[in-house]
């Protein structure tokens, strides 16, 4: 539907409609349908080609404008797109703290393990270096030819 046959069935001017189509591409960040028209014999105009669910959309914003303003009507009919970003931003933030507490679980768990790890491989170094001096307190008592 063009919009001079939208401004008609809906008892608003041309200029209103524009009006409002400017807030909604702005404050709801939607983008409409253009088709190409001819308008004299060299120049192409394009112009806004509302669908079904375009014009279901604009009735209901004629029934709100009057009581709720244009703005919060462009919010409740076509949605608000800073809230739709922050939502956005919002979901992406939550996501990555989960993400960032399952690596920092996952983080503590190996250092539990490389903890338990080096007491082990301590302990083994520990005997070992007991081992080894009790073999040369071994050896220093054997002197003599045959050893």
């Amino acid at each position: 539907m063009d919009i001079q046959t939208l401004a008609h069935d809906l008892g608003k001017s041309v200029s209103t409609l524009k009006r409002w189509k400017k807030q909604i591409e702005h404050l709801a960040k939607y983008e409409f349908e253009e088709k190409p028209v001819q308008i004299g014999r060299k120049q192409i105009l394009n112009v806004p080609d509302f669908d079904s669910e375009e014009v279901r959309c604009f009735q209901k914003m004629a029934q709100l404008i009057d009581s709720k303003g244009l703005e919060q009507t462009v919010f409740e009919v076509w949605g608000n797109a800073q809230l739709l970003t922050l939502e956005h931003i919002q979901g992406k933030h939550n996501h990555l703290a989960q993400a960032f507490t399952k690596y920092g679980l996952q983080t503590n768990k190996q250092i539990d393990l490389l903890k338990k790890e080096n007491q082990a491989l301590k302990i083994g170094l520990d005997t070992l270096t007991q081992e080894f001096k009790a073999y040369q307190e071994n050896n220093k008592k054997k002197k003599g030819l045959f050893k």
